[in-house]
């Protein structure tokens, strides 16, 4: 552990009876911290190492291939006397042991061989293809991570908001009781705020296990545990910029998901024609030398070189149908990245309209909702006289209290879904980084 960190935790146990804001870990930081270790993008990575091994294992086809082949042999040889048939002489019996000796060492190099072309060129379009499923796991991860930071930030507010509803009542409550003891209140009065009570205080619990949740849902994803969020100090935001048509021509042109299945088209088109140049002629210079002792049958003979250099033509004729069946199977591949691209595209710009509605209709209800709580106050302000001066029923006042807690909610509700709203326009058009997770963090406080 650092000493910034070391200190940081000290401060957290010393501050503990007080409010965790100190203690809270900011969105940037945990966007920074799920980027390095999230497993989710190191396997989206390691994906992108394998294509480019796959590129390189493509590309070894059209390098030179060398290689050595050395053979070691035990021989014994056993002949009988016979008659030879180039003479009228007799050849003896031969009764011998020896050992055999023969090396070689080759080279190839491929001069014409479009199949493995093609295939390395399939290949670079499969790594670029990788690269942005990358990209457009990073904009989702950070997506996630913003919606799941909201959903504690969510949960953080309902506490406090109960809590402050809780001590409320829990005031007139008392009053309540000292007033039933001298009887001066009604029972049902009282038995209507006890009830409400419990009912705040069920809520509570229900808030507290929000947050709880949506902290071990943080910690999921960013690795590591999360204390506490820092709330959303800001009441005023940006409007949604841009009309939707512009957010849909870029999120078509941009988006890292899509790119990655046109490349994987480009991919499957190089193989089709790959598959197509089975067929073709290959050529190949051929580079040797030979040294041997033994000769045909493993004669012993006097040790010889030989140095060899030719081109060998092979022009394939028929392979019972396998290159045929290879060329539908890559037809058929690129038939269906064609069609997942169309199905993507149709999706990105279902979202990215979705989204941008939804944006707009929490940019307008930030608002909305604002002056829903200013009213509702006041209703709750005039139920508090009216029961007072006994014009109103507690039932009536209870009710208020209700509707104005739920607006408060509401209100908060409007800016997180306005925020998430924004987030996935960034995420569809793929432009969801850094420097826009800065911005989002300096709304967490307050700027």
């Amino acid at each position: 552990m650092t000493l910034a960190g070391f200190g940081k935790g000290l401060l957290c146990l010393a501050v503990l009876a007080l409010p965790s804001a100190s203690c809270a870990e900011s969105l940037l930081e945990l966007y920074q911290r799920t980027l390095e270790t999230n497993p989710v993008l190191k396997s989206r990575e390691y994906s992108v190492d394998r294509a480019n091994a796959q590129k390189d294992q493509a590309f070894s086809k059209l390098l030179p291939q060398i290689f050595a082949v050395g053979n070691y042999s035990y021989n014994d040889l056993h002949q009988q006397a016979g008659q030879s048939s180039l003479s009228l002489s007799s050849l003896p019996a031969i009764d011998q042991q020896y050992s055999g000796l023969r090396g070689t060492v080759q080279l190839r190099q491929a001069l014409f061989d479009l199949a493995s072309f093609y295939r390395w060129q399939s290949a670079e379009n499969v790594i670029l293809q990788s690269e942005q499923e990358l990209e457009a796991a990073r904009m989702a991860v950070a997506g996630d991570l913003v919606d799941r930071y909201l959903r504690a930030v969510e949960a953080t507010d309902n506490i406090a908001y109960v809590a402050s509803e809780t001590k409320a009542v829990e005031s007139q409550l008392k009053g309540l009781q000292r007033m039933h003891e001298r009887q001066m209140v009604k029972v049902t009065d009282l038995y209507e705020v006890e009830a409400y009570y419990q009912t705040l205080a069920t809520r509570g619990i229900e808030a507290r296990n929000a947050k709880d949740v949506a902290l071990e849902k943080l910690r999921e994803l960013a690795g590591g545990s999360v204390r506490d969020v820092n709330p959303v100090g800001r009441e005023h935001f940006p409007p949604v910029p841009r009309a939707p048509d512009e957010w849909v021509q870029e999120a078509t042109r941009n988006n890292p998901a899509l790119t990655a299945l046109q490349h994987g088209i480009d991919a499957t088109d190089k193989l089709v024609t790959s598959s197509r140049a089975e067929h073709a002629p290959l050529l190949t210079l051929q580079v040797s030398e030979t040294y041997a002792d033994t000769g045909f049958d493993n004669r012993s003979q006097p040790p010889y070189n030989v140095f060899t250099a030719g081109v060998q033509l092979t022009v394939p004729i028929f392979e019972g149908g396998r290159v045929q069946a290879g060329v539908r199977d890559a037809q058929a591949r690129h038939r269906i990245a064609r069609e997942q691209f169309e199905q993507k595209r149709r999706e990105i710009e279902q979202e990215t309209r979705t989204a941008y509605l939804d944006a707009m209709a929490s940019y307008s209800r930030i608002d909305s909702t604002r002056q829903e709580v200013r009213a509702q106050e006041k209703a709750a302000e005039a139920q508090e006289r009216g029961y007072e001066l006994g014009a109103s029923t507690i039932v009536d006042l209870l009710e208020a209290r209700r509707r104005l807690l739920k607006a408060r909610v509401e209100q908060a509700k409007a800016r997180y879904d306005y925020i998430r709203g924004l987030v996935g326009l960034q995420v569809r058009v793929g432009s969801l980084s850094t420097p826009f997770m800065e911005e989002i963090n300096g709304w967490m406080a307050g700027k």
